[in-house]
């Protein structure tokens, strides 16, 4: 009688299952450059929203003053008044040019028309931010023209370093 060779043959050992943990190098790699990526981009989220701080402020602060006027708790000459101090404190702490404040009238009136590279400051509706707004507003159809307009020139407007 003779012996089967295959008799002596084992079964197939099948490897083991590998494990989830601990990963292998290239795991960690990957992982610690997407950490690096997310971080980049939550600081220059953070450092983009410090810098449109004061545009977005001035665009809230702006739709405040003219819900306030369109409710009536406003006046329109207080509403006109305020949005140019708005616009002048918003162009001296973005562009840092203190000669803003001091500017009125006309000269007032083409520099925001330089500043939104049109002339609807010195013959649209922007007029009623030089020395029109000394005078009474009868015409409250001049005075919601504006509101786009301002909202424009605040979107325009540059962001802080």
């Amino acid at each position: 009688m003779q012996n089967d060779p295959l008799d002596r043959l084992r079964d197939v050992q099948l490897p083991e299952v590998p494990q989830w943990w601990p990963p292998a190098p290239g795991w960690w790699i990957v992982a610690l450059l997407l950490l690096l990526l997310l971080t980049y981009f939550i600081y220059r989220t953070v450092q983009w929203r410090r810098r449109t701080a004061p545009r977005r402020a001035a665009l809230q602060d702006l739709d405040t003053r003219f819900s306030e006027w369109q409710s009536g708790t406003r006046s329109a000459s207080d509403c006109i008044n305020e949005c140019n101090a708005l616009l002048k404190r918003l162009w001296v702490h973005v562009d840092g040019a203190t000669h803003v404040a001091a500017l009125s009238g006309d000269e007032w009136l083409t520099y925001l028309d330089s500043r939104s590279s049109s002339s609807q400051f010195t013959t649209g509706a922007g007029r009623l931010l030089g020395n029109q707004r000394f005078a009474a507003v009868n015409d409250d159809s001049e005075l919601q023209a504006l509101q786009p307009l301002l909202r424009k020139l605040l979107q325009s407007a540059p962001v802080t370093t």
